[in-house]
């Protein structure tokens, strides 16, 4: 194991992600997906590298949304990570927000959905409540996390996933209201806001423990970015450039 800090995990995610030389997606915006929920304990250092795995051979197009009905949307990631298209739907789901009380995004056949976390963060600090669910398939389980506008933190709830539900989806809810949390005694699991904030704290004053295999793979794929500007800064070293028109 080994301590990093939270900067140092921002940095080397953004140049793994890089290093995969995807079109779709943002590198600093995925970086601090990871770093949001590592912060928050749950693990996003482990989440990215299991999504680094697969998205250097996954479709690399701008996602689609399949259906608007009503206050629902639906989207197909086709077996997709979220890292490199939940901004993008997320904004255009609060577009469609406008002249409604709620809406609903569902996206299907997608993959590394607690990733989503600081994305879902975000919403609640623009004034709207969120709710999100998954059935996690690796580890089953079903995933309910809570968390209204005003508040930093999320609720999150976990209970024994049910075998014949969509273990590729996930689905949010968006509010302009509150959104009842669920009764404790529904789920075997409740991680608290409090817990989470806790962990956070914990998190910025001493740096985050991560094992050191997983920093060498994000560091693997961040090998050809560093490399790159290793390069570049030893041949620019003494030099004067003219500033780009």
């Amino acid at each position: 194991m080994m301590q990093v800090s939270h900067n140092e995990l921002v940095v080397l995610s953004a140049k793994a992600f890089d290093g995969l030389h995807r079109h779709c997606g943002e590198s600093d915006m995925i970086a601090n997906m990871v770093a949001d929920l590592e912060m928050a304990g749950l693990n996003g250092v482990q989440h990215f590298v299991n999504a680094l795995a697969f998205m250097k051979n996954e479709n690399d197009g701008p996602v689609q949304v399949d259906a608007f009905t009503g206050s629902q949307l639906t989207a197909n990631l086709h077996g997709c990570s979220i890292l490199c298209h939940l901004p993008t739907l997320l904004d255009y789901t609060i577009e469609k927000l406008v002249d409604k009380p709620t809406i609903t995004l569902h996206i299907e056949q997608c993959h590394n959905r607690w990733l989503a976390f600081g994305e879902l963060v975000k919403l609640a600090g623009k004034g709207l409540s969120v709710k999100a669910q998954w059935y996690n398939g690796s580890d089953p389980k079903h995933v309910v996390y809570v968390l209204n506008a005003g508040y930093i933190l999320p609720d999150i709830y976990l209970s024994t996933a049910d075998p014949t539900m969509n273990k590729h989806s996930l689905t949010i809810e968006i509010s302009k209201t509150p959104i009842p949390q669920p009764t404790v005694t529904e789920h075997h699991q409740h991680i608290s806001s409090a817990s989470l904030a806790a962990a956070k704290q914990h998190a910025w004053q001493h740096g985050v423990t991560v094992k050191k295999s997983d920093w060498l793979k994000i560091k693997q794929t961040a090998g050809g970015i560093l490399v790159e500007s290793s390069d570049a800064s030893r041949l620019g070293a003494g030099e004067s450039h003219l500033p780009c028109a």
